[in-house]
């Protein structure tokens, strides 16, 4: 068990205290407050809040039973804690779930069970402590805080809503950018063509014609490289465009980012409103 800080004057309320309003300090001035976007987590809130796996099909992991465990959980303890959606994408199988996120400190709790739920409850979300028995460290799954990725089923999912999925795919393959051997003609172009595609789209350029492409590449480069790294970074980025059609869409069709934080889109919403 891991205390989730260790700073001088935290106890067993310490994930808590942490999360209390900090009275803030005006401004210097000629220097601008800074801004931030509302999230279902505000950082700094008093009231500490989780996240719960919640695929768009059917789930075979048993996430709607976690769900109800948690909420039965903090009902009965009477405690004021928000229970979230962590957005997420699969087939309804995956090795991971059901999962936990707690978008406040940036960490996933995997394979979690009702039988489970009262002592995180009381360990993490009371006393302050992480269990690592649940912990999501995984390199394979750590390419950022707020993102689970599973490279085995392809599930792709975001610690709380406030994630624009189109953006992590592209997160993806900037990631790789410039890594590729160019030894074959799949991965030294294929990823350069949906690069560009997905920078259109993010930017509020793109069309329909570059998320079909990009979806293409994907398969392509799944199917037809001389080695694994073409799969390796164009396997997530077909998961959002799978699961996360809708936001694609949104971006094209719309010209708007859902999340709001594609910038260009951002500006230009501003700019029109």
């Amino acid at each position: 068990m891991m205390n989730v800080s260790q700073e001088k004057g935290s106890g067993p309320m310490g994930f808590l205290k942490k999360l209390l309003p900090v009275k803030s300090e005006s401004p210097a001035p000629g220097v601008a407050a800074p801004t931030q976007a509302k999230t279902f987590c505000q950082t700094g809130s008093a009231k500490p809040c989780v996240t719960i796996c919640t695929p768009k099909g059917s789930c075979q992991c048993g996430c709607k039973a976690v769900r109800e465990a948690l909420q039965e959980e903090i009902a009965q303890r009477k405690l004021r804690i928000s229970v979230g959606t962590a957005r997420t994408g699969c087939s309804g199988k995956c090795e991971s779930g059901p999962f936990l996120g707690f978008p406040q400190r940036g960490f996933f709790y995997l394979r979690v069970r009702p039988e489970n739920i009262s002592e995180i409850v009381e360990e993490t979300l009371v006393n302050g402590r992480i269990m690592a028995s649940h912990l999501s460290v995984a390199p394979e799954r750590s390419y950022r805080s707020d993102i689970l990725y599973e490279k085995h089923t392809g599930l792709l999912a975001s610690i709380d809503e406030s994630a624009c999925m189109v953006e992590v795919a592209k997160y993806f393959l900037d990631f790789e950018e410039g890594l590729s051997c160019g030894k074959c003609v799949p991965c030294r172009l294929g990823l350069k063509r949906m690069q560009e595609g997905m920078q259109r789209i993010v930017a509020g350029k793109g069309s329909k014609e570059d998320l079909a492409e990009i979806k293409l590449l994907c398969e392509t480069l799944i199917t037809t490289p001389h080695c694994e790294f073409a799969m390796t970074s164009s396997r997530p980025v077909l998961s959002a465009v799978t699961h996360f059609q809708d936001q694609f869409l949104a971006h094209i069709e719309g010209k708007e980012c859902p999340a709001g934080v594609c910038r260009d889109l951002v500006a230009l919403a501003t700019a029109v409103g």
